[in-house]
């Protein structure tokens, strides 16, 4: 297997820009206090990575909520398709 070139250099741990996320947390919501978000990637070690931010507890509730949500409707969506979820 051929040797990767970056694998020498020595990188940073790759950070998003507090600006960046302070500009997704000033378009979410429509007002001030229903403001949130929650951001999922991959960082550059394949790990996943989360942040958040909230205006409020019930807002981050209800982030988390959806996510449930969608996490569940995923698992059954791959089930019914065949899939095993992973």
């Amino acid at each position: 297997m051929k040797k990767d070139p970056f694998d020498d250099l020595p990188l940073t741990d790759f950070k998003l820009p507090e600006e960046f996320l302070a500009k997704i947390f000033e378009l979410s919501g429509s007002t001030e206090g229903n403001r949130g978000f929650v951001l999922t990637f991959v960082n550059q070690r394949g790990e996943p990575t989360v942040y958040t931010k909230a205006d409020s507890q019930i807002i981050e509730m209800g982030l988390r909520k959806s996510l449930e949500k969608y996490l569940i409707d995923s698992e059954e969506a791959d089930h019914f398709s065949g899939q095993d979820p992973v």
